[in-house]
C-alpha cells in the first residue's frame, strides 16, 4: 500500500536574523504545529501513522557556550512538561558569532492520539545554565503526517 499524506504544516518563529531573546534554563516555545489525522482517525489504519518534523534554529553563543537543548512533545500545551517528550537533542555550539541547528525527528504516534483527529508538536529551546546566548533567528519547525502500511 502506498502512503498517503494526512497533513503538512509549517511554523515560523522568524525569518530573519533580528530576535533578541535570551535562552535561559526555562524551556521557550519555538516551534507549534498542529497535524490534522483526521482521514485515519476510527479506521484501522490509526496505528500507521507516521510523522516526520523538521527544523532549523538560529543561535548567537556567547564566549563559553553551554550545551543548549532542543526538545519535542506531542499533544503538550504552551508550556514545556505538559506532553509527552518523543526528541531532545543537546548540542554545543561552536564559538561563532551564530550557529544553525537542524532538528529531525520521527514519531509513532498510538492510535489513541490519531483518534483525537489532530496531533499537537511543540519544539522547545532552553540551555543546561543561564548563558546569555541569544535565539536570533531565523526559527522554523516543520511536520508532515502520512499513513500507510508496508516495508518501511
Amino acid at each position: 500500500m502506498a502512503f498517503e499524506v494526512l497533513d503538512v504544516r509549517l511554523s515560523q518563529l522568524s525569518n530573519t536574523n533580528t530576535g533578541t531573546a535570551i535562552i535561559g534554563d526555562t524551556p521557550i516555545l519555538i516551534g507549534d504545529v498542529g497535524l490534522i489525522t483526521t482521514a485515519a482517525a476510527g479506521t484501522s489504519q490509526a496505528g500507521d501513522v507516521r510523522v516526520w518534523l523538521s527544523g532549523t534554529v538560529v543561535v548567537a553563543t556567547s564566549a563559553e557556550p553551554p550545551d543548549l537543548i532542543l526538545q519535542i512533545e506531542r499533544n503538550g500545551t504552551d508550556t514545556f512538561g505538559s506532553g509527552t517528550l518523543i526528541y531532545t537533542e543537546s548540542v554545543n555550539p561552536t564559538l561563532t558569532s551564530s550557529t544553525a541547528i537542524s532538528v529531525t525527528a520521527a514519531d509513532f504516534p498510538p492510535a489513541t492520539d490519531v483518534n483525537t483527529n489532530q496531533i499537537r508538536y511543540t519544539l522547545f529551546i532552553s540551555s543546561a545554565t543561564v548563558s546569555g546566548d541569544i535565539l536570533t533567528g531565523p526559527v522554523t519547525f516543520n511536520g508532515i503526517a502520512a499513513v500507510g502500511a508496508g516495508p518501511f
